[in-house]
């Protein structure tokens, strides 16, 4: 999955009716920030986010009406609907609309989120969605470093108006749940849409197709005009097609309202870097080290310190992951590519042992197992 980050909601409090207060003005849209003479935008297709084919909408109602009034709730007998239904299902990088996803049986977890979506909207079930601090896919391509989240979708029971819950009832569907994950924001549906969107602006981007990935941040800011991933989309989309003023307004414009979460920091200090502006990437790299870290963070400014040569800072930060995750195997292969750039092979291979004997995913293992085969091919 593309970057996925947090919205930052700024509140303002009036002390009284008849009181004043200065309030802080408002974050600009990110369209706002856009150098639309840069780019020219593409005409996008409706992708129909959330139809499901004629035949699956039957197939899921008549379902539905067989089971409802049993012992299990309409929010449950929908779970144990998609438990069966998508039981083939594979974890895919792309972004796919509910169609595409069940007709591939794959899709990545905001794919599968629009897809539960999709058949609750059909019964009338709300659904909700939460953001969750996970095992997140870390890359660092064209000089882009990426650190993309997890999603994950809650359908609610079905309540009357004398119901009266501080939290209400409802089933959490995880497709994908990443041992060692928890629980950190809600997010509506508007910030669903605005993700797929973002996502494939990513793609765009990636793809150096920079006028599709404008119009695809166009989009997305229809639903989160101030979302922090997308102002650092946004900055980066200017960076990587020339427009480096462009992109330090967005980057400045960002931090004055406070949004200053891992990937954007990350990203503004490549291109204070590009910019040979050493001052403020020392400024910004000191306020990455001053954020409240989890083990996921530590690993991506790890990553961010080996791409950039800094094995030292790298390994104290991998070291720093383990005391606080040590079932995680990824700061372990981390650790182990460290040593394998600093020459030292021995090191290495036990680091990818140890990598060996924590993880318990299948395609990881076969992965890790290769990588040591290789490392002891050499000899």
């Amino acid at each position: 999955m593309k970057p996925i980050l947090y919205v930052i909601v700024l509140f303002s409090f009036l002390a009284g009716c008849e009181s004043t207060s200065q309030q802080s003005a408002p974050p600009p849209s990110v369209a706002s920030l856009l150098n639309n003479e840069h780019f020219q935008q593409v005409e996008l297709k409706d992708p129909e986010l959330f139809t499901l084919p004629a035949e699956e909408q039957k197939r899921f109602l008549n379902y539905f009406t067989r089971h409802q009034g049993d012992y299990l709730r309409d929010d449950q007998v929908l779970y144990q609907y998609l438990e069966n239904k998508l039981s083939n299902f594979n974890y895919f990088s792309a972004t796919l609309n509910a169609q595409q996803a069940l007709q591939n049986e794959q899709g990545n977890c905001i794919s599968l989120a629009i897809l539960t979506h999709a058949y609750a909207q059909l019964v009338g079930l709300k659904t909700g969605f939460q953001a969750v601090s996970s095992e997140p896919v870390y890359s660092k391509q064209n000089n882009i470093v990426y650190v993309s989240g997890h999603f994950r979708t809650k359908v609610y029971a079905p309540l009357s108006e004398e119901d009266n819950y501080l939290v209400p009832p409802g089933t959490v569907i995880d497709y994908f749940p990443a041992r060692g994950s928890f629980y950190s924001g809600r997010a509506e549906l508007k910030d669903l849409i605005s993700r797929y969107y973002s996502n494939l602006a990513s793609d765009a981007l990636i793809a150096n197709q920079f006028d599709l990935s404008y119009s695809y941040i166009l989009k997305a800011n229809e639903y989160t005009p101030n979302s922090a991933a997308l102002y650092n989309l946004a900055a980066v989309l200017h960076r990587q097609s020339g427009d480096l003023a462009g992109a330090k307004h967005i980057y400045q414009t960002a931090m004055q309202h406070g949004f200053k979460d891992t990937n954007l920091l990350h990203n503004y200090a490549v291109l204070a870097e590009q910019l040979n502006d050493q001052v403020l990437a020392e400024q910004l790299n000191s306020q990455l080290a001053m954020l409240r870290q989890d083990p996921f963070e530590l690993l991506a400014t790890a990553i961010n310190a080996r791409n950039n040569g800094q094995f030292y800072k790298a390994k104290q930060q991998l070291e720093e992951a383990i005391a606080l995750a040590p079932y995680l195997s990824e700061p372990y292969i981390e650790l182990a590519i460290v040593s394998y750039q600093q020459g030292n092979e021995q090191s290495s291979k036990e680091w990818l042992e140890k990598a060996i004997e924590i993880e318990n995913k299948d395609e990881k293992l076969a992965l890790y197992h290769a990588k040591l085969f290789a490392l002891k091919g050499q000899h």
